[in-house]
């Protein structure tokens, strides 16, 4: 009766070591496609959780992710690179959505891109406060150039070279040029928070699309990009 008993316990211990490595073979098979956070455990990426009285603003926010996301390459093999961008176009006189690109050279799908997708989702889909768009290998970013580029290479100005720093910089020193040109039929343009401006217009919905984007302008210490964020004339700027 105990030599029964012993072997009885004997194959129920097996049974359950059995079905233990099996439950473990799944998942470790199941690992490679599980997606984790990207952020987790990197040192560097502390600074996504910080709470602040001010909100960051785009360019802020990309020089202060740009030490984390380095790490988040380097911890998959890989290049990213974080900048302020239009996450999607603009379409029917609405300007596109403003927020943090990050580039990478990541193939979709992936387990790089599956997990920084994933510590982003976390985050409510944003980073220091803005909305986030990965992009993957090969991917372009929509609105990239401005058709107001054109017109601000005409603008006569002063022969010495003011400083930009701002989109309130750039406004005092190209907005009475671009507000004076018909053809823009721009009648109002503000400094937003950056290297920003957001233009209003009484042009047509496929020009007002085609003013979503940056310029490039000469600030003294070499180029400098803004973006241009446009409005219709029949959009509230708040």
């Amino acid at each position: 009766m105990k030599t029964t008993f012993l072997v009885l316990a004997a194959l129920i211990a097996a049974s359950s070591a059995r079905a233990q490595s099996f439950e473990s073979q799944v998942v470790d098979s199941l690992h490679p496609f599980v997606a984790e956070d990207a952020f987790a455990g990197v040192g560097a990426c502390g600074v996504l959780d910080i709470k602040t009285i001010r909100p960051f603003n785009l360019d802020e926010a990309a020089d202060l992710v740009k030490p984390c996301m380095d790490a988040v390459a380097a911890k998959y093999a890989a290049k990213a690179v974080t900048e302020p961008g239009f996450l999607s176009a603009p379409q029917s006189g609405q300007p596109g959505k403003a927020g943090l690109l990050i580039k990478t050279d990541m193939k979709a799908g992936s387990k790089g891109h599956r997990d920084l997708v994933a510590g982003i989702e976390h985050r409510q889909g944003r980073l220091l406060g803005h909305m986030v768009k990965v992009m993957t290998k090969d991917e372009v970013a929509p609105a990239s150039i401005s058709t107001l580029q054109k017109a601000i290479d005409g603008c006569m100005l002063l022969t010495v070279v003011r400083d930009i720093r701002s989109g309130e910089d750039f406004v005092k020193i190209y907005g009475k040029c671009l507000t004076r040109n018909p053809d823009l039929k721009i009648t109002e343009i503000r400094p937003a928070d950056g290297l920003a401006v957001t233009v209003k217009t009484n042009a047509s919905g496929a020009q007002v699309e085609a003013y979503n984007g940056f310029v490039t302008v000469n600030a003294g210490k070499g180029p400098v990009q803004v973006m241009v964020v446009a409005y219709g004339s029949q959009i509230y700027l708040p």
